[in-house]
């Protein structure tokens, strides 16, 4: 008896060409939710903007600026719409300035990845994460980059909303510090030398633990 044929291989979805136009910051406006997990994505557009100059303004419905990173520009939004309406001020910022939605970074937290590792990916699911249900909702299910930082899980799903709205703990903030300066790290490789080449430089890697010269690698 011959063998089965086996299905025909799903080929892999096609990496965008060219450099992101757009950084979409997720986060929730306001003093109170500032430190907190789920404002990763804000505390990364922060740094960026202090170490690349500019400044942030009201447009929007969000904080908007301009930088230059690879030696082109960069827009960087920061929705004030809090998490769950995020796509609202991402509509109106790429209907004006003419992006597409593969030239979109969305930076934001993920709980299913460990406090101090960073995960770039291309299209894919909301995986529960409202500001990126509301991206793909507002979006009409469109691909684009997603810049994931790690958080933790509280271990527990019930215990997942209080946890993403907690500040890290005293332990967690070193690795919450690399973390942040290796994904700045990937914003720039992905501005300068592309997608493929910024998710085989940073998926995957860990910061450097204390005493260690090199940073450890985990399984893609």
């Amino acid at each position: 008896m011959s063998k089965p044929t086996p299905p025909p291989a799903v080929p892999e979805k096609p990496l965008p060409l060219g450099p992101p136009r757009l950084l979409v910051a997720l986060g929730n406006p306001g003093a109170e939710y500032a430190a907190t997990r789920h404002n990763v994505g804000f505390m990364l557009a922060d740094q960026l903007l202090k170490a690349h100059g500019g400044c942030f303004r009201k447009k929007y419905d969000g904080e908007f600026a301009e930088i230059e990173l690879g030696g082109r520009p960069l827009f960087l939004l920061k929705p004030m719409t809090y998490m769950n309406a995020s796509g609202d001020a991402v509509r109106k910022c790429i209907r004006d300035l003419d992006i597409k939605a593969e030239e979109i970074l969305a930076v934001y937290d993920e709980a299913g990845l460990p406090p101090g590792k960073i995960r770039l990916r291309y299209g894919g699911s909301s995986a529960g994460h409202n500001g990126i249900k509301s991206l793909l909702e507002r979006l009409g299910g469109a691909d684009f980059v997603r810049l994931r930082i790690g958080i933790g899980h509280p271990g527990k799903p019930e215990d997942l909303a209080d946890h993403v709205l907690t500040p890290f703990g005293e332990s967690e903030r070193p690795l919450i510090e690399e973390s942040l300066s290796r994904a700045a790290e990937a914003v720039l490789m992905l501005c300068s030398q592309g997608c493929s080449a910024a998710m085989n430089q940073f998926n995957g890697i860990l910061p450097k633990k204390p005493g260690s010269r090199q940073p450890n690698q985990e399984s893609r």
